[in-house]
């Protein structure tokens, strides 16, 4: 494992600063997102008709995320945060950031931001 386990604290110091990659379902992007985080949906990749993989790293490559780019990834419980950053991984990335608590772990502090605007 090359990439960097992170912290609330990191993703909040760190906030318009990196760009932050929500993996969770869109359902719930659209709902509430940590802010300036962009959608790019794991399940979506492993349900489509291609090598998830290469499916998934298409996607980060259209929202400009290179493998030499740093970028935090979460998801709802850090579940499939690990999987995404695990399959980036075999693809060549190496700066990505996995937030192991996510979404779970950032609501539990009150004074965290959340965006809730409409998509």
């Amino acid at each position: 494992m090359t990439y960097q386990i992170v912290t609330a604290d990191y993703v909040l110091d760190n906030l318009g600063k990196l760009p932050i990659v929500d993996v969770r379902p869109d359902f719930m992007y659209e709902e509430s997102r940590i802010p300036g985080a962009i959608s790019i949906e794991l399940i979506k990749a492993k349900e489509a008709d291609e090598d998830t993989a290469d499916y998934f790293v298409r996607k980060f490559e259209e929202a400009h995320l290179a493998p030499e780019t740093t970028f935090i990834v979460y998801c709802y419980n850090g579940g499939l945060a690990k999987e995404a950053c695990d399959l980036l991984e075999s693809k060549g990335y190496s700066n990505q950031r996995c937030y192991e608590g996510s979404w779970v772990d950032w609501i539990s502090d009150d004074s965290r931001p959340i965006d809730t605007s409409a998509i």
